[in-house]
């Protein structure tokens, strides 16, 4: 109707009013949203009151930054031109390496300044522009008697079956406990195992994303590494569910950690034979779509001392399974159910008044409310660091003031989406060691509290 009178007025009429008929339109929406985020009066509101004036606005800028931050800064900048680093800690050049990655400067001449010398350890979180030769000649530095970790993130350009047979002709790694390789795409069953024949004694393993990967390597892991106790198979979307089931229901008496994000092998039965027959802490079946209560379920019962579940995207679970959980894994420190849209705010309140929650991410569960908010509060105020509220609209300004005030250690906190937090909550909370990220638009960050602004 309105389209229609618009075409009846002139064509700078008809133009105002259409773009004032769209602002109109986005105003009625976001008071729709703010009125399905407040809290109805037949629930029991929370109150809370300012500890810090929010009026001040931002935290001053108090932080100075150590001296170590500062030379690392000039050694990444000018990194091309270093000679060498020999003499400088692991640790410290496991740091650099990480800088030198997240600029991209990470190039086939520059790579040899943290393989040169035999390192026990070698840490480098983007190797995606090492060719196959400079990948083969960091191989061969680095492979020696001494090595005791080694991590390789995107290198599947540089990874091939070729360059990995320089590590496996090195010679027995004895000493290696830690392998990763990330986003290794051109690694072959083969070029696997005859790298792991040679670290018999490794006791991590990550290979996520690692696409060529398949039952002929994963079988094989019990006679390989019989100390794992990590193992990260996250995207490797060639393994099949009987390798997974043979590998992964006894025949790895020490194996405490299972990372399985993305595998859609990953059923009920697979998880309840899994806590059956291994001793697991840590556990991932996020994007898993198999797993429901009833997996849940077998995985309480037989795994009390459970740390770690990831179980975001799982979208059969339900209150069902969470309320196993809660009244057997007592423990749990880390619980991830992002997008899991059938659990209610009461089940996750039951598990976090156990109060052993370091890290909570119920983003995007529209149910999350008072309850959670406030078990948090109570329970958890010496423990939780980390908590990802994004997408929870039932979650008030001040339940998440009380929230912060509360734990004292709470570090992080996402709230992407959440239209209803004010700068009542950001700039009024007496948490000066937190950061807030996802705040609104228009918002000054502090440093010493920091809110990372959404786009």
């Amino acid at each position: 109707m309105l389209v229609f009178q618009a075409r009846t007025l002139g064509p700078w009429s008809s133009a105002r009013q259409l773009v004032e008929a769209r602002s109109a339109a986005v105003a009625a929406r976001q008071e729709k949203i703010l009125d399905a985020s407040r809290v109805s009066p037949g629930k029991a509101a929370v109150s809370w009151t300012p500890r810090r004036d929010p009026k001040l606005g931002s935290r001053p800028i108090c932080r100075v930054r150590p001296l170590f931050e500062l030379c690392a800064d000039v050694l990444v900048e000018y990194i091309e031109d270093v000679e060498s680093l020999l003499g400088l800690p692991d640790s410290i050049k496991n740091r650099l390496s990480a800088a030198v990655c997240q600029q991209r400067k990470l190039s086939n001449e520059v790579v040899r300044l943290f393989s040169e010398g035999g390192p026990a350890e070698i840490v480098l979180t983007n190797c995606a522009a090492l060719e196959p030769d400079a990948m083969a000649t960091v191989l061969k530095d680095v492979a020696t008697p001494r090595l005791e970790r080694l991590e390789l993130t995107f290198c599947g350009r540089g990874l091939t079956e070729s360059t990995a047979a320089a590590l496996a002709a090195a010679g027995p790694l004895d000493r290696l406990q830690v392998l990763a390789l990330r986003g290794a795409y051109r690694l072959t069953d083969a070029a696997l195992c005859s790298i792991l024949r040679n670290a018999s004694n490794l006791q991590v393993l990550r290979l996520p994303q690692n696409s060529l990967l398949t039952e002929g390597s994963i079988k094989q892991l019990p006679s390989l590494v019989p100390l794992l106790r990590e193992l990260d198979l996250s995207e490797c979307r060639g393994v099949s569910g009987a390798a997974l089931q043979s590998t992964l229901t006894g025949a790895m008496p020490c194996l405490e950690s299972v990372m399985l994000t993305g595998i859609p092998e990953v059923s009920n039965a697979l998880l309840a034979e899994m806590a059956l027959g291994l001793p697991l802490r840590h556990i991932s079946v996020a994007r898993c779509g198999g797993v429901s209560d009833e997996g849940l379920r077998g995985l309480a019962a037989a795994c009390p001392h459970l740390l770690t579940l990831r179980a975001d995207a799982c979208t059969k679970i339900t209150d069902a399974g969470i309320v196993a959980l809660a009244e057997s894994c007592k423990e749990l420190q880390v619980l991830s159910l992002h997008g899991c849209t059938k659990v209610s705010d009461e089940a996750v309140a039951a598990v976090a008044l156990h109060g052993s929650l370091t890290s909570l991410n119920v983003n995007s569960i529209p149910g999350i409310g008072l309850s959670t908010i406030k078990a948090l509060a109570t329970a958890t105020r010496d423990r939780l660091e980390e908590l990802d509220i994004s997408s929870c609209r039932n979650v008030p300004t001040e339940a998440l003031g009380m929230l912060a005030d509360s734990c004292v250690a709470l570090k992080k906190l996402h709230i992407f989406c959440c239209s209803q937090i004010t700068e009542q909550f950001l700039y009024g909370h007496s948490n000066d060691n937190l950061e807030v990220v996802g705040g609104k638009l228009g918002v000054t960050a502090p440093v010493s509290a920091r809110i990372v602004l959404s786009s």
